[in-house]
């Protein structure tokens, strides 16, 4: 597909919906819901056309740290709904600078041959987004597709979206950002050699590298957090920051203490879930104190998972 990172595809009816999809959260899987349910009524396909990464990133060419889903989780967290494909828009400079009639007539209509289109409150596409629910109606006639709208997914009256939960994770509000997601925020990371530092005071940690350089992280502090290895799920303290009481890197690490655990992991992709921020980090002027510290913690957290 001239348009896509997929091979061609002849769809039967072709049920789209588009949008960067990044969380796959609580609003997003409302949208989902409606796409996979009007194309199993007309025996068709369900089609998300997204992105990776981000349209800003082109247009802005700048790296920032933003993304909640790492590409295969997304895909994972799509396919979990009942999506039946999940197209990748070839998304560069070119295409930032298509209209949206371009975008609609040439990508929607002509490679993909949608039939019927789901958008949410805040769907936007072509040059200076000016593709919106508006413009998808007016176009209905001419191309003769459905047009389908989906009210945004709220709690306690505020709409569920993406720039919400980055808001919290940023906050270190894990328990909200679980909440309007659906499922533990997490980050999927390579194990690297760290300085064994934790090891010396009878804490050895694994450091976390992750792997996509524009995931998230959560905001500097200490976390009672969990974490798959090899499909088996260990339990543990993190800690997100400088540790200023043993370190003068100045350098973020994210450091892990596993309970019960003395594998060799290094060089594997884990994935860890953050679910209860426990405090911030400190600087303590005493090692005596920071142990007591990190004790208290591993009570906390041992309490916290009933474990």
């Amino acid at each position: 597909m001239k348009y896509f990172n997929h091979q061609k595809v002849n769809f039967k009816y072709p049920v789209i919906t588009m949008g960067t999809f990044d969380g796959v959260h609580k609003g997003h899987k409302k949208l989902l819901k409606k796409l996979t349910d009007t194309a199993k009524e007309k025996h068709g396909e369900s089609i998300v056309i997204t992105y990776y990464h981000h349209p800003l990133e082109i247009i802005h060419k700048k790296t920032f740290p933003y993304l909640l889903t790492e590409r295969d989780i997304k895909e994972h967290c799509l396919k979990n709904q009942g999506v039946d494909y999940v197209l990748y828009l070839k998304f560069d400079k070119k295409m930032a600078e298509m209209s949206a009639y371009e975008f609609l007539k040439e990508i929607l209509i002509g490679e993909v041959g949608a039939k019927e289109i789901v958008v949410g409150y805040d769907t936007h596409f072509g040059r200076k987004r000016e593709g919106n629910l508006d413009f998808l109606k007016k176009h209905q006639n001419e191309f003769g597709y459905k047009l389908h709208y989906v009210e945004p997914f709220k709690i306690d009256n505020i709409i569920v979206s993406s720039s919400k939960i980055r808001d919290f994770i940023r906050e270190g509000d894990l328990e909200k950002a679980t909440l309007y997601l659906g499922r533990e925020y997490s980050l999927k990371g390579k194990v690297i050699h760290g300085e064994k530092i934790g090891t010396e005071i009878g804490f050895p940690t694994v450091n976390l590298k992750p792997i996509d350089e524009y995931k998230l992280i959560p905001a500097l502090g200490v976390y009672a957090t969990s974490l798959l290895i090899d499909n088996k799920r260990f339990y543990g303290v993190t800690n997100v920051g400088y540790s200023p009481t043993l370190k003068n890197t100045h350098i973020k690490e994210i450091e892990t203490y596993i309970f019960d655990f003395s594998d060799d992991i290094y060089d594997k992709n884990v994935e860890l879930f953050f679910h209860k921020r426990i405090r911030d980090e400190k600087f303590f002027s005493r090692l005596e104190d920071l142990i007591k510290e990190i004790e208290n913690d591993i009570k906390f957290t041992k309490k916290y998972f009933n474990i």
